[in-house]
């Protein structure tokens, strides 16, 4: 047995373990990287190819992109490899890897064993797949990404799998029981176009689809690939870490025979589509989650808990499924959305009982709610980088992660502040930043920011629509580009989000009507209320069959609006959405798929004794709103809940 010595060790290649090294090897400490598998990347790898999700949730959190070192990776694959080839993907994240000079990296090795003294690891033993070799890893700390959480298990860290009780962390999503069920393991495929007849002989272990709930519950679409296929889920009533491969035999046979029902039922156009990848490793969603000196719950993703301690931020909504997977009669997915992105505590990034032991992605401290949010891989990616960060200043330290957070908090919030992690809220105290003591002077300010486009789309208002930016306290007056048909009064009402983060109506904080002419086009001043402190203001236009406004597709920074125009990636899925979420401006909710949309108005912002803009500009993100639901003849088997009430009385 070989014996390697480094400061900290990270188990587990996935986004987060990725994060954890290379944020733990920037701080200059040695770092060892453990993969079990030849690829780097977990879920988002070439080996089962699943989304790289976050705090956007499609576009429904505004400018909540990751940033820190998944940020970089965001970028970098961006501009490497805008097709998004999933083998890209692998070269960039083990190009990040080998390019850190203090990380050693092992593919192929699998942890077996964990040493302990007391309350501390001392080491991991290891063995190479192929190479025969064993190694022993001492270290000071070790950050367990293996998702299953194979090393705190070893450690015999406290966890918890399984759903909790409604009454235990006062969950409204929560069981009143508490159970051992989980969310389902996934296997995903890819077809092609061959531009020629192909035929399929299914195996003879492919499950006949229409001997099951899954052709009558589920809408199967010949042109549908990987991700649009994430409700081929299961194993969630099983244990979902020593069942796997009883687990993948059953999905496997539900993906020939979801494929062979495609190609061979004669019901579909697929005669000259052909299977181009399968996968054969699950993604798994769900098994242990440890326990640490915070458990997040449902509570503080709805409230937006401000921690002391925040260190990250989510948005993906409570992501639920059932733990029946593909085979119930419900709905395949029930998404609760807070109203805006959320904070996640330092404290849950720890053992609670092993004191040297870090964990960052699915298998950190949270409640089986919580954790329907907190899931998704860049989240868990930007929790690596925290806890890669904080064991690196623990080991310069000489102290416990509990002691980062009770003695060390500030300067390791700074810390993650310089690094430009994913963290909001802190302001920047750092003596050192030249920054903060510079001045600025302007010959000029911006006056007006004028949005009329060369191009501009008719848009009857038949329904309300709103628009959005922020907006501090001082008089202003919108104009709004409009027509028409006849004299009438078109009817505003104001609303602030209540926190900077949040983009959707709060408060009620005022109301106007404008007097319209019937003169054809021309621009109409719509003067805004003053507010208390500055806040996104949202400006609703009641309906009025008698009104004409102006879309344009000109991305204005700051600027958000919320009308008709689909986000392609969201339509023609396999699945079903029922809006009872942000800006779903209908008042009936159907079974039917949601489409989400995105434009701009045409908009003049004029300010008046100013020295600046007052348009809170951001990196530009595409801008998206929900909208209208259309409806199907499928059994809806995906649910947004909440929210709902609020927009029903707005529109």
């Amino acid at each position: 047995m070989k014996k390697i010595q480094s400061e900290i060790i990270v188990i587990g290649g996935g986004l987060a373990g990725i994060c954890a090294a290379i944020a733990a090897a920037r701080e200059g400490k040695q770092v060892v990287l453990i993969q079990n598998r030849g690829v780097l990347g977990g879920n988002s790898s070439s080996e089962i190819r699943v989304w790289v999700c976050g705090a956007t949730k499609h576009g429904v959190n505004r400018y909540a992109r990751e940033t820190g070192i998944m940020g970089e990776l965001f970028l970098e694959n961006q501009f490497r490899n805008p097709q998004g080839n999933v083998f890209q993907w692998d070269l960039l994240l083990l190009e990040k890897v080998k390019e850190e000079q203090n990380i050693q990296l092992y593919l192929n090795t699998e942890v077996t064993d964990v040493t302990v003294e007391g309350h501390t690891i001392t080491s991991v033993i290891s063995r190479t797949q192929g190479a025969e070799n064993t190694y022993q890893f001492l270290g000071e700390y070790f950050i367990d990404c293996t998702g299953d959480g194979i090393v705190g298990e070893g450690a015999k860290a406290e966890f918890h799998m399984g759903r909790e009780s409604r009454e235990m962390y006062d969950e409204s999503l929560a069981p009143e029981v508490a159970d051992d069920r989980m969310l389902g393991s996934t296997l995903l495929f890819y077809t092609k176009d061959t531009g020629e007849k192909t035929k399929f002989i299914a195996p003879s272990f492919a499950k006949k689809i229409t001997d099951t709930t899954i052709i009558k519950n589920r809408t199967l679409n010949p042109t549908d690939n990987g991700c649009a296929y994430w409700w081929i889920e299961w194993g969630g009533e099983l244990d979902t870490i020593h069942d796997n491969e009883k687990i993948r035999d059953e999905l496997l046979s539900v993906v020939y025979g979801i494929w062979d029902h495609i190609k061979n039922s004669g019901e579909y156009e697929a005669d000259t589509l052909d299977l181009e990848w399968v996968g054969t490793l699950p993604g798994k969603r769900e098994s242990r989650r440890f326990i640490g000196d915070y458990v997040l719950t449902q509570k503080d993703i709805e409230d937006q808990t401000f921690f002391e301690d925040r260190i990250a931020f989510g948005g993906w909504s409570i992501d639920l499924h059932p733990s029946t997977g593909m085979y119930t009669d419900a709905a395949g997915a029930r998404h609760v959305v807070a109203d805006g992105i959320y904070h996640l505590p330092y404290r849950m990034l720890y053992s609670k009982n092993i004191e040297n032991l870090y964990f960052a992605g699915r298998n950190v401290s949270a409640s089986h709610v919580a954790f329907g949010t907190i899931r998704v891989m860049a989240t868990c990616a930007i929790l690596g980088e925290a806890a890669g960060t904080a064991a690196a200043m623990a080991s310069e330290l000489y102290c416990s992660p509990r002691d980062i957070y009770t003695s060390y908090l500030n300067e390791y919030q700074q810390r993650m502040l310089k690094n430009d992690a994913s963290v909001i809220g802190l302001k920047n105290n750092d003596s050192k930043d030249l920054a903060r003591t510079a001045q600025i002077s302007a010959t000029s300010s911006l006056q007006t920011i004028d949005t009329e486009a060369e191009q501009l789309q008719e848009f009857p208002l038949t329904k309300s629509v709103g628009f959005q930016f922020y907006l501090e306290n001082h008089p202003k007056t919108v104009n709004l580009l409009l027509k028409a048909e006849a004299e009438t009064e078109l009817e505003n009402e104001f609303y602030t989000t209540g926190r900077k983060e949040n983009y959707i109506p709060k408060k009620k904080v005022g109301a106007q009507t404008v007097q319209l002419s019937a003169k054809g086009r021309a621009w109409y001043p719509v003067v805004l209320p003053t507010l208390a402190e500055p806040d996104n203001l949202f400006v609703i236009l009641k309906k009025n069959q008698h009104v004409v406004t102006y879309l344009s597709e000109t991305v204005i920074p700051g600027v958000l609006s919320f009308i008709e125009d689909p986000i392609q990636e969201l339509l023609n899925q396999s699945y079903m959405i029922m809006c009872e979420n942000h800006l779903s401006f209908i008042g009936q909710i159907k079974k039917s798929i949601v489409k989400m949309w995105y434009s701009m108005f045409p908009l003049r912002v004029i300010q008046k004794n100013r020295s600046q803009t007052g348009i809170n500009v951001h990196l530009v993100r595409q801008m998206y709103g929900y909208l209208s639901l259309v409806q199907k003849k499928r059994k809806s088997f995906v649910s947004i809940g909440r929210h709902r009430r609020r927009f029903q009385k707005f529109y």
